[in-house]
């Protein structure tokens, strides 16, 4: 356990440094928010109606500019090779890796969106729903994404692959994300919100409990 805390010390420390890709979801995220409602056009009742959705979507389609770095950097300078080798499993590494890119990318993204909810019109009522379901939501994006990552790995057109493998993976999320919020703002049906965060939260925890296991068993075959 010892190990696992340092370890994720080191990756969040790694993550949050000059070649961190929080800095690039934190602006694709920031500049997808705001351009979005001048694409869309001035009435604002129809841009609040759809702002769940913008949010979600936007979020998922940050997700996949970040996925290719879960390993792909420790692959290419040897770094996995000395964790095949080391104390801790591959299933470990693979918890890890996938846990420091929530904290580190989807983390910021929270804590940027109230200020964002303005562009787009979001009831500032319902921000803290909002703020909920992407906590909820969010860690399938990091856990299922991990396994795209792994499983694209030794390919050279990794970054290419990954979203097309993983991103119908994520349209449940994105289903069920963006009706949660909408169910409660614009239907006033909080047993319907509360049937669908459930969802979303089954989602996250089957993606907590099994992906890592098969992202480390598809880099343990990589060194078969």
């Amino acid at each position: 356990m010892r190990l696992l805390k340092l370890l994720l010390v080191k990756e969040i420390k790694d993550s949050f440094s000059l070649k961190g890709s929080y800095i690039l979801s934190l602006t694709f995220f920031s500049v997808t928010i705001i351009l979005l409602p001048i694409g869309i056009g001035p009435n604002k009742s129809f841009l609040s109606s759809i702002s769940p959705g913008l949010v979600w979507v936007s979020i998922v389609l940050t997700s996949l500019l970040s996925l290719n770095s879960i390993f792909y950097d420790d692959y290419n300078d040897g770094t996995l090779d000395l964790y095949k080798i080391g104390p801790m499993s591959l299933v470990e590494i693979s918890f890890v890796k996938a846990m420091s890119h929530w904290l580190t990318n989807f983390l910021p993204l929270i804590l940027i969106l109230p200020v964002l909810s303005i562009f787009i019109d979001f009831p500032s009522k319902m921000l803290i729903y909002l703020i909920i379901t992407i906590i909820l939501g969010t860690p399938s994006l990091s856990f299922i994404g991990s396994l795209g990552s792994s499983l694209t790995l030794s390919l050279k057109q990794h970054n290419l692959l990954i979203p097309l493998i993983i991103f119908p993976l994520f349209i449940p999320t994105l289903i069920f994300g963006s009706g949660a919020i909408s169910s409660l703002i614009y239907i006033g049906l909080e047993d319907l919100f509360i049937r669908q965060l459930l969802i979303l939260s089954g989602i996250s925890g089957l993606s907590i409990s099994l992906c890592p296991f098969i992202s480390g068993y598809i880099l343990d075959s990589n060194y078969d």
